[in-house]
């Protein structure tokens, strides 16, 4: 989900919406985003020795993170929104791993003053997750920092973000707008549907950048749903025969060239040295 909004209120923005985000991760598109991340950060953490500690920033419901529960790691979900973390809490117990999921509702901006069993944030996790968020946020090197921060020595960062490039090309394939794709081009922000919100347009190479001013080493560059977004026809992606077919297809393209670079979502995973 998301932290505290560069423009108005975070809990207003966001928290007030979560129907409709529920909405969304219950659509094909939603649950393909999730099961491909699934995935992807399963490789990441892949070198880890666990059980791991987990913060997941941003982390709203624990989509992303409840997965990670489940495979026996200790997981911190940080997010503003007060029902998002219910749901969350709500979603751990169903799962049988309340034990193993702790929530806490503060802002990305209050990491420097959080303490867990008596020990600061900084520096105390073997991996931090911040899927959804840097796009919301004033200063995405600033951010990157404070993610980074968190970290052990050798411990994983995952970060993802909508790519502006699919901006580009559903305007021009999937709804058949040239003048659309143009207007987009090169458009500081898109409008979010599902949050009635802007949101910046943050490229891979912004945050790569950040990741290494910051000490971490870039390892996987992966791509959320390279194809799907290119297919008009929603109808059939809720055809579960078919939407199997497209989610084998996409677990498939999701680290190759060139289909990663312009997947709906980018993610970087990153070691720090």
């Amino acid at each position: 989900m998301s932290t505290r909004s560069s423009a108005g209120s975070g809990a207003e923005v966001f928290g007030g919406r979560t129907e409709q985000w529920a909405a969304w991760q219950a659509e094909p598109w939603g649950r393909l985003r999730y099961a491909v991340a699934a995935h992807t950060t399963s490789r990441a953490l892949a070198g880890l020795s666990g059980p791991l500690r987990i913060v997941d920033v941003g982390g709203g419901d624990g989509a992303d993170s409840l997965p990670l529960a489940r495979a026996g790691h200790d997981v911190t979900i940080l997010n503003f929104s007060g029902p998002l973390l219910h749901a969350a809490s709500a979603a751990a117990e169903a799962a049988g791993v309340g034990h193993r999921v702790r929530t806490v509702c503060a802002d990305l901006d209050d990491l420097a003053a959080l303490h867990l069993d008596g020990q600061a944030f900084t520096g105390s996790f073997d991996a931090v997750l911040c899927h959804n968020v840097v796009h919301h946020r004033p200063d995405v090197p600033a951010t990157v920092t404070d993610l980074v921060a968190l970290l052990r020595p050798g411990g994983v960062v995952s970060v993802m973000a909508p790519n502006p490039a699919m901006d580009v090309l559903a305007a021009a394939v999937r709804r058949a707008d040239p003048e659309a794709a143009l207007d987009v081009l090169d458009a500081d922000t898109v409008h979010s549907r599902t949050f009635d919100h802007p949101m910046r347009r943050v490229e891979a190479a912004t945050v790569e950048v950040a990741l290494q001013a910051a000490g971490c080493v870039v390892e996987h560059h992966f791509g959320i749903r390279c194809v799907m977004d290119l297919i008009a026809d929603d109808d059939l992606k809720r055809d579960p025969a078919f939407y199997e077919r497209l989610e084998r297809l996409e677990l498939a393209l999701c680290e190759r060239e060139p289909y990663r670079r312009t997947a709906r979502f980018w993610q970087l995973t990153a070691r720090r040295r």
